[in-house]
């Protein structure tokens, strides 16, 4: 006896199919063009994100082509029960966890929009099979823990035991200025300006970054440099706390010719993101603050959640304001939604650098 399925009855009643991509199958394997490399060329290098998050979309492709090889499909001709089996087998066969399923269903759907978008490609708008099978899967998976909810003399506590000059550093201009680990790997001795003669006696090409606009005591952070993630140039005060650290830090850094700030502790070279997460941060707030139950681990993106919680809740600062110090993106809403007003709000170095310079929190150190 035939299973009984209304969505096939509904189908053939409208003149429609469940697999509207199989007859274009065979045209696709007649081409020698490989839809992928398309996406590539036309949209994924126009994104303004790093090599790793590159290296994630073409796994994702390569781990889809394996799998629909496997169903004897072309990969760009999916149907929705092709996309359940692609999350079964990144969930049974690969050991997935739920937050890397949905992060290779994004990657395999940016493509597979790309395509409803492109005249060249014959996906019909109306039809989206990724959408389709998430909507029958749970993803959810477990909230993320909160960090734990630390003071500034609990952390004072723990920097005063940071007694390499280097690493203190670190630690202080990521608390007092957000900044994500690689960004603090790609800043650059011209991009950051500190007055004090001794250090740029010694550094002729400190504070000669054009995005610096000639302001004293100050940071650049381009947004075009990878790793750096954000969609918009910043520049960021530097308060007197942070910059006697950097000055005790220049007066020792060794003198290798890179022109990197910070530099690695072997090799003399530039400084990696997961020594920052690894060497630094770990090695000075574990085990007290190691993952519990209850928090996550105090990592080196912990400077970033202190920051905004300290501005936006405790400051209570103009969110725009944050946003700009941050490095995030004003809204992306189309002229006709709610949030259009996002994309005619802009936030300038002039706006924050008095309201910092006055409420920063001091450790006193």
């Amino acid at each position: 006896m035939t299973e009984h399925n209304p969505r096939q009855e509904l189908a053939e009643a409208f003149g429609r199919t469940l697999d509207p991509l199989a007859e274009y199958v065979e045209t696709f394997e007649d081409t020698d063009i490989d839809p992928f490399d398309v996406y590539e060329s036309e949209r994924l290098a126009t994104k303004d994100i790093s090599d790793s998050a590159v290296g994630e979309y073409r796994r994702t492709f390569r781990e889809w082509r394996k799998f629909m090889s496997r169903q004897d499909r072309h990969p760009a001709c999916p149907n929705e029960t092709h996309v359940r089996g692609f999350i079964e087998y990144l969930r049974d066969e690969r050991g997935n966890h739920k937050s890397t399923i949905r992060n290779r269903l994004m990657y395999l759907n940016a493509a597979y929009t790309y395509w409803q978008d492109d005249a060249a490609f014959p996906h019909p708008t109306d039809y989206n099979p990724i959408d389709l099978a998430k909507a029958t899967v749970d993803l959810s998976g477990e909230p993320p823990k909160e960090p734990p909810r630390l003071t500034v003399d609990e952390l004072r506590d723990t920097i005063e035991d940071i007694t390499h000059i280097r690493d203190r550093a670190i630690v202080l201009l990521q608390l007092k200025l957000g900044l994500r680990a690689t960004e603090v790997c790609n800043i650059k001795l011209s991009e950051i300006d500190l007055q004090n003669r001794a250090v740029r006696d010694h550094y002729g090409e400190m504070g000669t970054a054009s995005g610096l606009q000639n302001q004293e005591n100050a940071l650049y952070i381009p947004h075009d440099r990878d790793g750096n993630k954000s969609r918009r140039p910043r520049l960021l005060p530097v308060d007197d706390e942070l910059r006697g650290a950097l000055f005790r830090y220049l007066l020792i850094r060794p003198d290798t010719g890179e022109p990197w700030l910070f530099l690695s502790k072997s090799s003399r070279n530039k400084l990696r993101k997961k020594a920052i997460n690894q060497h630094v941060w770990k090695k000075y707030f574990h085990p007290e603050y190691a993952e519990t139950e209850n928090h996550r681990a105090v990592t080196s993106h912990f400077g970033r959640h202190f920051f905004t919680t300290y501005w936006r809740v405790e400051q209570d600062l103009n969110r725009e304001l944050v946003k700009y110090m941050r490095g995030d993106t004003a809204g992306s809403a189309q002229l006709g939604d709610m949030g259009a007003i996002d994309e005619y709000i802009h936030t300038y170095y002039e706006d924050i650098e008095d309201i910092y310079r006055e409420n920063i929190f001091k450790f006193n150190l």
